[in-house]
C-alpha cells in the first residue's frame, strides 16, 4: 500500500491498482498527523487539536474515535490481506500508525531528491532525470483540501522547502547539461510563483531570449498512479494575480531586459563563487589535517 499526501490524501492499493479515497477532509488531517510521526504514538489531545483546532466538538475523544474507526476501514479496503491486523493501533496515550518511509509518496520524494543530490556532481544528466521524476510525484498541495494544524502544517512546510530546493537543483542540472531552452518556460513559472527567490531569476537569466514551449510531461515509473503521474509539476505552482511581470513583451525587448539578465547572471556567479570558496576551504583544511605526504 502507498500513502499519498502530496495532493488530495488517499490510499493506494498497489496489488489491485486502485485508489481508496478518504470519507472526509478530517480523515485526511488525521492521516497526515499520524504519518508525520509514523510508528510513534500521537496523543489524543494533539490529534483533537489538529482536527478541530480551538473548537472541538462535545465528547471530542468519542468523535476522534469515530474518525479513527473510519480510517481503519479505509486501510482495510486498501490492504485487505492485512486481515484484522490493522496498521492503525490504539496506544495508551493515543494512536499510532505503522508505515515505512517507502510506503508514502512524501518518503519516496525525499529519498529520490537525496539520491539525485548525491549524483549531481558526477552525473548531472541522471540527477536531472531523478529530480524531474521526484517532482512528478506532486499532484497538488500537501494534504490538499484538508485542515492543517500544527503537526500537518509543520510537515507541509518542510516538504515545500524540500520541493523548492529540488526545483532549484533540477534547474541547475538542466543548465549544466545544456537544457536551457527546455526549462525556460518552467523557470518563468517558478519566478512568478516565488518572486523573492532570486536564484530562479539568476537561472532564468542563463536561458535563451526566444519563447519556447514548456517541457512535456515525464512519466514516473512504478508504484501506481502516484509514480506514473503525467501532470507537470509546474501546473501546481500557485499563480499570482495580475499580469506576468517577469515576461518580456514582444515589442519591448531591449536594454531593460538585458539589464535584468546581467543582474541575474551576476547573482548566479556570486552564488557559485561562494560555493567554490567553501569547498576550497574544506579541502584546504583536510589537506592541512593530513599533513605532508611521506617521501
Amino acid at each position: 500500500m502507498l500513502f499519498r499526501m502530496l495532493g488530495v490524501p488517499e490510499l493506494y492499493d498497489e496489488t489491485r491498482h486502485r485508489s481508496v479515497r478518504l470519507s472526509s477532509s478530517k480523515q485526511g488531517t488525521l492521516l497526515g498527523a499520524l504519518l508525520a510521526r509514523p510508528g510513534r504514538p500521537v496523543p489524543v489531545d494533539r490529534l483533537v487539536y489538529e482536527v478541530w483546532g480551538d473548537h472541538p466538538p462535545g465528547k471530542a475523544g468519542n468523535a476522534l474515535q469515530a474518525h479513527v474507526s473510519r480510517l481503519r476501514q479505509a486501510l482495510s479496503l486498501a490492504q485487505p490481506e492485512q486481515g484484522n491486523r490493522s496498521r492503525l493501533q490504539t496506544h495508551r496515550s493515543g494512536y499510532v500508525l505503522r508505515a515505512h518511509e517507502r510506503e508514502t509518496d512524501c518518503g519516496w520524494f525525499r529519498l529520490a531528491v537525496a539520491r539525485a543530490r548525491h549524483a549531481a556532481e558526477r552525473d548531472p544528466h541522471s540527477a536531472y532525470r531523478q529530480l524531474r521524476q521526484a517532482l512528478g510525484l506532486w499532484r497538488g498541495e500537501v494534504l490538499e483540501g484538508s485542515v492543517r494544524g500544527p503537526i500537518c502544517g509543520a510537515m507541509a512546510q518542510d516538504l515545500e522547502r524540500v520541493r523548492l530546493d529540488a526545483l532549484e537543483a533540477m534547474f541547475g542540472a538542466a543548465l549544466r547539461t545544456g537544457r536551457h531552452a527546455q526549462v525556460q518556460a518552467e523557470l518563468r513559472e517558478a519566478v512568478r510563483a516565488y518572486p523573492r527567490h532570486t536564484r530562479f531569476r539568476a537561472q532564468l537569466a542563463l536561458t535563451p531570449y526566444e519563447d519556447v514551449p514548456a517541457a512535456g510531461p515525464v512519466p514516473v515509473p512504478g508504484h501506481g498512479p502516484a509514480r506514473r503521474s503525467t501532470a507537470p509539476y509546474a501546473e501546481h505552482l500557485p499563480r499570482p494575480a495580475g499580469p506576468d511581470r517577469y515576461a518580456r513583451p514582444p515589442a519591448q525587448a531591449g536594454r531593460p531586459d538585458e539589464l535584468d539578465r546581467l543582474r541575474g547572471l551576476v547573482q548566479l556567479l556570486a552564488s557559485e563563487q561562494q560555493s567554490l570558496r567553501v569547498r576550497l576551504e574544506r579541502l584546504s583544511a583536510l589537506v592541512g589535517h593530513e599533513g605532508p605526504a611521506a617521501s
